[in-house]
């Protein structure tokens, strides 16, 4: 039979074990909590880069594949070194832009595909809505390769508004986008994808010191004036090619 003092013993021997294996418990605990923390904490870390890593890529928006370097204008062919560089400014509402632009343009597409000039077109929008719409749709159909087919078409269709229809089905037909590219385009215009590029346009304008339309820019220089004939009252292509000798 076993005394008193072994009993205590006993049940102290007992009581430490007990509380021993409630430290252990303990420490469990706390090493599943710590780590559960941490996994939360890593989950939020990536969730977070992730958002910046995606907004930092979506940020500028999608630059058209011919704008320049400073991304505010369209070049109408890759841009030769050595050569002037002929800007133009217009708002597709503007019904004088219309006039200069389908007046110059064979002017100046034949220079530009002979290498004597870089032609760079700044799609403005300050008329109207309507206006900011046609410059997106326009730095859309860069993307997708057609911008000076689309560019002369909204003039052309200026009289319509620029609705929906005649933006995403009616330039895109006469112009002959495929299927695939006439989704790309419209994606593009929906989403906006080229806004922030066409608000850059605008403070380019704004910097230069262009408060009206049509504006014409040689190396810096305004040369309205200098291609705009007093006898016909109109641009003229003869004054242009004079002009970029």
């Amino acid at each position: 039979m076993a005394s008193s003092s072994q009993v205590r013993r006993s049940r102290r021997e007992q009581l430490e074990a007990q509380r021993l294996e409630a430290a252990k418990k303990e420490r469990r605990n706390r090493i599943i909590f710590v780590g559960v923390g941490m996994l939360v904490l890593v989950g939020v870390i990536g969730v977070a880069i992730w958002g910046f890593i995606n907004s930092a890529s979506t940020a500028s928006g999608t630059v058209p594949p011919n704008a320049n370097s400073a991304r505010n204008g369209i070049y109408l062919a890759p841009p030769v070194d050595g050569k002037p560089v002929f800007e133009e400014f217009i708002d597709y509402n503007c019904t004088h832009c219309k006039t200069a632009s389908l007046t110059l343009s064979t002017a100046m597409e034949t220079a530009v595909a002979n290498g004597e000039v870089n032609v760079i077109i700044h799609p403005m929008s300050f008329f109207a809505d309507t206006s900011r719409n046609a410059a997106l749709a326009a730095t859309c159909a860069d993307t997708v390769g057609y911008f000076n087919q689309y560019h002369k078409q909204l003039f052309i269709n200026q009289a319509t508004g620029f609705d929906s229809t005649t933006l995403m089905t009616t330039i895109p037909t006469a112009i002959g986008m495929t299927p695939s590219e006439l989704t790309s385009f419209q994606t593009c215009f929906n989403e906006q994808s080229t806004s922030k590029f066409v608000t850059d346009v605008q403070t380019y304008a704004g910097r230069q010191g262009i408060t009206s339309t049509p504006s014409f820019l040689l190396d810096g220089e305004n040369v309205g004036t200098k291609i705009w004939n007093d006898q016909t009252l109109q641009y003229d292509p003869d004054l242009f090619r004079e002009l970029i000798q």
